[in-house]
């Protein structure tokens, strides 16, 4: 009863202590300002420039694009500024009238006699603190030059503009509720607490039940994520060609396997239509259209994207309402099935290896996984070619939970071994290369065949348990392709109409050095400017064509954990069965290979980095369980332990920042007001 008062305490004095850093730390502007209500400065006399004219009171228009002339200046202010308040808003174009303006302040004062150029700002009407704009000037400022960027013909409203403001307390639950969880987290997950105590195997319905939160919290996130302002329209209304599994769908209820989408004569009278600048200067000079990323067979477009998705989701509802499914929710449900099929395996892979790790271990590996290796950042924007990818990645996890469960103490689980072969063998028809995954039925059934457990009875039903699934999908997919291009191996993919012709493409040795290092080991570029990760333009000095598309960095380098699964060997003594470091080795092993022949035949291209990224996940998971295990309750473990959390937290930090999008606080003003709201949170001394 003691322990459980003393918790119950320091739950309260972590709430308060969140509380008082919200209203006394994150909103510290508000109690500085108290001070500068006396010598508040009203901007009513000022300056138009030549690119900005009124059309009424406190309306103005753009009238002319380029540097310092939509502006507007305030003379012979003489008084010390220390904040200004900008209140304005975008009445026209109608479709702009929620985007962030951009402006930039250029001031005189007693160092500088001339305009002085700051920091450029984006001011968001939904956003109340992005309107005030905390200065640092020297003595008295003389006069202050409003610059507008935004583009000709753009009607603001600017309803006020004046200094030394009283700043509103901005109080912020979300931020007060956050900061106190860190809070909690820190001091009960830190390495001396007793709840590490308790092991997974012992596991009581609380621990189930907190699962089952967190399983929502993510499932949550996941729609959130997937249903952002920054999707202004629906994927497929912007990118047509994003419709083809709608489109397939309509075909296969005909009992048509290519498209009923009649190729333009222009495509058809290329002499190589798979050439991309071929293409797009014939249209330049003729005219005409085609589609985009579709497979171009015999004056027919096929879809070369995994037919797994299309039998799961998109002809079942198509064939039951008449309608199309949209993208986005069948992208939410496969990522919340893999993140759910991540507790799910880790669960299973602790009660068949390493019993003896903790309960708060299990979460956190969990918890890294599912986060770490970037299923909400594809979210952000789901489309056609993550979606079969992510499909792959939820059968595949799911597909290892089932085998590896389905090996008891005393026996083998018949129906396990099939679900778990079914699902596993399904990826062929999502994302080929993962099929490597078969392979790791050695370490998984090794064991149950040394001892026979295995083949001891039933021998036949087990095998067919094992083989016959995979046998049938690979029939059903072998024959798909053939009766589409004629071979029982050929998936399309070199048939696609995009920026390189897939007809022509080789491996070249040349493409390995600079190829693996930038989707492994390119550092990320970071910026004191939120939200501090930026894309990377991806260089090299390859004499041939490569597809290649900016990233945010290696994913080694931007997920300092997985350093781990480049010396397996150093825990290779860590391990009481040597089957659970083969499982380890060669899912480090698949990695490589699958992002090699990725890397030759795809290009570098993020998305190809993000499927095989989960697989280095899922290997440094089962390095750290055999770590846990030997070094538990020692000083090394305490010392492990903690390095782990800072890692863990990096790779967190990581992954949530780089779901904001691309220069939020440059060029790109087109971010909803979740972005700003965003930074202004995390970045409260602004």
């Amino acid at each position: 009863m003691k322990q459980k008062i003393t918790e119950k305490r320091i739950v309260l004095i972590f709430c308060c202590v969140g509380l008082f850093l919200e209203l006394f730390v994150f909103n510290y502007k508000r109690w500085e300002s108290l001070r500068w209500q006396k010598q508040q400065v009203w901007m009513e006399e000022y300056l138009l420039g030549s690119g900005l004219e009124q059309v009424e009171p406190m309306v103005y228009r753009v009238t002319a694009e380029g540097e310092e002339t939509a502006t507007i200046e305030w003379l012979n202010i003489n008084q010390k500024l220390y904040n200004l308040h900008v209140g304005l808003e975008i009445l026209e174009p109608e479709e702009e009238r929620l985007h962030a303006v951009n402006v930039q302040l250029k001031v005189t004062d007693a160092a500088n006699a001339r305009y002085l150029r700051l920091p450029a700002r984006n001011i968001l009407p939904g956003v109340p603190k992005s309107e005030y704009i905390r200065l640092h000037l020297s003595g008295e400022t003389k006069e202050v030059l409003l610059i507008l960027h935004a583009g000709e013909g753009t009607l603001i409203r600017i309803h006020d503009i004046s200094g030394n403001v009283h700043v509103p307390l901005f109080f912020s639950g979300v931020r007060m509720l956050t900061v106190t969880a860190l809070l909690l987290a820190a001091y009960f997950l830190r390495p001396a607490s007793k709840l590490h105590r308790p092991l997974y195997t012992e596991m009581t319905w609380r621990g189930r039940l907190l699962i089952g939160v967190l399983l929502c919290l993510q499932l949550t996130v996941c729609r959130m994520a997937a249903k952002s302002d920054y999707q202004t329209d629906s994927v497929e209304e912007r990118y047509p060609y994003m419709r083809q599994y709608q489109l397939l769908a309509h075909s296969l209820a005909e009992g048509k396997t290519y498209l009923e989408v009649e190729p333009d004569e222009m495509i058809r009278s290329l002499s190589n239509p798979y050439d991309y600048r071929l293409r797009s200067m014939t249209m330049e000079t003729e005219g005409g259209t085609y589609l985009w990323d579709a497979a171009y067979y015999n004056e027919k477009y096929y879809v070369y994207f995994g037919i797994v998705p299309e039998l799961l989701f998109f002809l079942p509802y198509y064939l039951i309402t008449g309608r199309d499914l949209p993208i986005i929710p069948v992208s939410v449900t496969v990522s919340f099935l893999f993140l759910a099929g991540v507790w799910a395996f880790m669960g299973a892979l602790i009660r068949r290896w390493f019993p003896k790790t903790p309960f708060t271990v299990y979460l956190l590996l969990s918890i890294l996984i599912g986060t770490g290796c970037g299923v909400l950042d594809r979210l952000m924007m789901p489309n056609l070619h993550d979606l079969p990818i992510l499909t792959a990645m939820a059968l595949g996890v799911w597909g290892l939970y089932f085998w590896i469960g389905s090996v008891r103490k005393d026996s083998v689980s018949l129906w396990r071994i099939g679900v778990g072969s079914f699902l596993l063998a399904l990826i062929s028809g999502c994302r080929p290369q993962l099929l490597l995954l078969l392979f790791l039925a050695v370490p998984v059934f090794r064991e149950p065949l040394a001892d026979g457990r295995l083949l001891q009875n039933q021998r036949i039903q087990k095998l067919l348990c094992f083989g016959l699934p995979i046998l049938a999908v690979a029939l059903g997919i072998m024959y798909y392709n053939f009766i589409r291009f004629g071979s029982v191996t050929d998936f399309g993919s070199r048939y696609n109409l995009t920026i390189q012709d897939m007809t022509h493409r080789e491996m070249y040795l040349g493409r390995t050095v600079f190829g693996l290092f930038t989707i492994f080991f390119q550092p990320p570029s970071m910026t004191g400017v939120f939200p501090y990760f930026h894309e990377i333009q991806v260089k090299s000095q390859f004499y041939g064509q490569t597809i290649q598309e900016p990233g945010y960095g290696g994913i080694i380098a931007t997920n300092l954990i997985l350093l781990f699964t480049l010396i397996p060997g150093r825990f290779r003594r860590c391990f009481r069965d040597q089957r659970a470091y083969l499982f380890a080795c060669l899912l480090i092993i698949f990695t490589g290979i699958a992002a090699f022949f990725d890397m030759q035949i795809g290009g570098l291209i993020p998305r190809y980095a993000f499927s095989v990224a989960w697989l280095l996940f899922l290997a440094a998971a089962v390095l750290m369980l055999a770590w846990n295990e030997a070094y538990q309750e020692t000083a090394v473990w305490k010392t492990g332990y903690c390095l782990f959390l800072v890692l863990f937290i990096q790779c967190l930090l990581f992954q949530g920042l780089v779901l904001f999008p691309e220069g939020i606080t440059g060029s790109e003003l087109t971010g909803p007001a979740w972005i700003y709201q965003a930074e202004h949170l995390i970045e409260f001394w602004l």
